[in-house]
């Protein structure tokens, strides 16, 4: 079966099997994605029944369908997307739109971005330039201004345009009814969504074409980047006589005389720019259509911001408890005292390990192994956010996690330990439950508590809130070196802070790799 997968803007022809095709950053993937977000095998797409699915292969940053995450093998449907950490891949059919992405005028809206962006020179005489201002003050200038005619007028727009706004699901969707509602209301040939990557840089990520293919010209990176950078609204009254588009003899060839540039701003935060263009022929741009774009770009910027914080609120629950995220969401408002700065921190961290998987999964089918493997995370992470815990990684079949940070916690030992026993009664639980077929699991854990660095560790492009330290090479230490299948192993600072009582000691240890002094750990009973 041959799908089109549309990825990073790129058409992939794919003759789908079920053995699948993989998407990811490193070599052994099929499809390669330039991105540190990404796995390098990320994602697989096969076909099973006849129907294309989706999986998640294990990665760090997670696949979620549509906005769900992926946590199982998930069926797709012709226009869904899948998302591979911050990269959509959306599967298309050629040469058909879904009926949403049809204006009432025929004018076709595709995500397909690619479209060319040059510098042009810039001669501020000849456009004009208006300060960006909040929605608030733009309406109360509005009202001093204009006739209540006019006023009314824009009121009713606007309230449309929110409502529109607030009903959408997903960026995709929201860029779909901004583009809609702003061509709706402002004539024009073209219109762009440029949006701000993590390096700052301006990247189209939506186009709007009244008759698709017609113009190829690129954009102005110049207008762009002036208006978001001063944070003004930019008309250009004629862009064939306007010095800045000398170079550009195609912007002669194709008509286009006239280009309205709006930023995108949240709170003094710029997130990116709408950009239209119109012809001489259509009469070009007026002043009331900046008016009405300056406008519009107050409510979509809100939009596009309120997606990405719940994007963001939806990887960081994968990780942390929900506490945990609004304590993160409410720290990251305040400059003075981010929560993830780098750190040092008594905390206590907790390793659990599936005994003996690798071995066991040799003669697995890989969907079943995908299956047990998320059934038992499941269970283990369910655990640990129950008790205000932060999940750190999955590392193959194994799991670490650690309790006290970002969020302090006096009681993190107690909170880890309580976590460890749940978690092996979970796991009893699943296996008296498990399908025919499957195998009983056992799992070691070892707990450890102390000082560590805790923080956001990684380079410009990509972070990751981690720990590390002596603390955190013991606790691997006691649950790879000391713990037997089925058994909690406690360091003796988590003991001495949760106290011995009802737990067995075990024979102090002296050749834990990596550890150069003598540990006397203790068994914790959870049967």
């Amino acid at each position: 079966m041959k799908i089109i997968l549309l990825v990073e803007g790129a058409k992939h022809t794919v003759d789908l099997s079920e053995e699948g095709t993989t998407i990811g950053r490193g070599a052994a993937a099929d499809i390669r994605i330039n991105s540190n977000a990404v796995s390098r095998v990320h994602a697989k797409f096969f076909l099973k029944d006849e129907r294309v699915w989706v999986m998640d292969m294990k990665s760090l940053n997670g696949t979620s369908l549509n906005d769900v995450p992926v946590t199982e093998p998930a069926a797709m449907q012709p226009g869904d997307t899948a998302l591979l950490g911050e990269v959509p891949v959306r599967w298309i059919e050629e040469e058909v739109l879904p009926a949403h992405l049809t204006t009432a005028a025929g004018a076709k809206i595709t995500t397909d971005v690619r479209v060319g962006m040059e510098d042009r020179a810039l001669d501020p005489s000849a456009s004009i330039f208006v300060p960006h201002a909040s929605i608030e003050d733009m309406l109360a200038k509005h009202q001093a201004e204009s006739t209540p005619e006019v006023v009314d007028s824009l009121f009713q727009r606007l309230a449309a345009m929110a409502g529109k706004l607030l009903g959408a699901a997903g960026l995709t969707e929201l860029m779909d009814s901004v583009m809609t509602l702003v061509t709706g209301q402002i004539r024009c040939q073209r219109g762009f969504i440029l949006l701000t990557n993590p390096a700052g840089e301006l990247v189209p990520e939506y186009i709007w074409e009244e008759k698709p293919g017609a113009i190829s010209s690129p954009i102005s990176r110049t207008i762009a980047r002036k208006a978001m950078a001063d944070q003004v609204t930019i008309l250009t009254t004629d862009a064939r006589v306007d010095p800045r588009f000398a170079a550009g003899e195609s912007i002669k060839i194709h008509g286009i005389s006239s280009a309205l540039c709006a930023p995108l701003i949240v709170d003094d935060q710029p997130l990116g720019v709408v950009y239209l263009e119109s012809s001489l022929s259509k009469g070009g741009f007026k002043r009331e259509d900046e008016h009405l774009l300056s406008a519009m770009a107050n409510f979509a910027a809100v939009g596009i911001q309120r997606e990405r914080e719940t994007r963001f609120r939806q990887r960081l629950e994968r990780y942390h408890s929900p506490q945990v995220v609004s304590e993160i969401l409410k720290a990251a408002q305040n400059l003075d005292a981010p929560l993830l700065q780098a750190r040092r921190c008594e905390i206590s961290v907790l390793f659990a390990d599936i005994s003996g998987f690798t071995r066991m999964s040799e003669g697995m089918e890989p969907l079943q192994l995908a299956s047990i493997l998320n059934r038992s995370f499941e269970v283990m992470t369910e655990q640990i956010f129950l008790r205000g815990g932060t999940l750190d990684k999955y590392i193959g079949d194994a799991i670490m996690a650690f309790f006290g940070a970002p969020a302090p916690d006096p009681d993190h030992a107690r909170h880890a330990v309580d976590a460890a026993v749940a978690m092996q009664q979970g796991l009893k639980a699943m296996n008296e439950n498990r399908p025919e077929g499957y195998p009983e699991l056992r799992m070691r854990i070892g707990i450890n508590s102390g000082e560590a660095f805790a923080g956001d560790i990684g380079c410009e492009k990509r972070m990751d809130y981690t720990v590390m330290g002596a603390t955190v090479n013991l606790a691997s230490r006691l649950e790879s070196g000391v713990a037997r299948p089925g058994q909690i192993v406690a360091g003796p600072r988590t003991v001495e802070l949760i106290g011995a009582e009802g737990l067995n000691p075990i024979e102090p240890v002296s050749s834990l790799k990596g550890i150069e002094h003598e540990v006397r750990p203790y068994e914790v009973p959870w049967v």
